[in-house]
């Protein structure tokens, strides 16, 4: 009997050592995980800049949104208009009003798109189209997505800093 209560003892010991192990393994491997991108997050949203390419009313209520939401700092949102579409070179992370663009202007910001930089092209539904070939030039763009809806910006914006953020080594 006291043979048993020895070998149940000692399994016992085993099992929570192996237990024990395993969760600092878990939590190790957790926070190797995690912290990178808790540090791109943080950098990105103290440091990147973000541009906005809209014209007038448009450029107001999407910079409003930005900073409405807390995610952005007010002094990191920059405007890019039609006379200084050639600014997009410089951009890291690009908030495009579709609408405030003809279709040549927009094609021009795409070919000027970097193409380790993000871009989030805005376009409400309900009101046409937006054509085939522009279609396709933003589907073949690296880092570019397609928004219809204005509570969806924050998150693809976020999503996009993140994914952009990575400096390859």
């Amino acid at each position: 009997m006291h043979a048993v209560a020895v070998t149940l003892g000692v399994i016992g010991g085993i099992t929570t050592a192996i237990a024990i192990v395993g969760l600092f393994y878990v939590v190790v491997c957790w926070f190797l995980g995690i912290t990178p991108m808790l540090r791109r997050l943080g950098l990105g949203r103290w440091f990147r800049k973000v541009y906005i390419a809209a014209k007038g009313e448009a450029y107001n209520n999407l910079r409003s949104d930005l900073i409405d939401s807390g995610v952005f700092r007010e002094k990191n949102i920059y405007q890019i208009s039609s006379q200084s579409i050639a600014k997009i070179k410089d951009s890291d992370l690009t908030l495009l009003d579709y609408k405030s663009f003809n279709d040549n202007e927009v094609k021009r910001i795409l070919s000027n798109k970097q193409q380790r930089a993000g871009l989030v092209v805005y376009f409400p539904g309900g009101s046409g189209r937006i054509a085939d070939d522009i279609l396709t030039l933003i589907n073949n763009e690296p880092h570019t997505v397609l928004v219809n809806f204005r509570g969806r910006l924050i998150n693809d914006l976020l999503v996009t800093l993140l994914s952009t953020s990575y400096v390859k080594k």
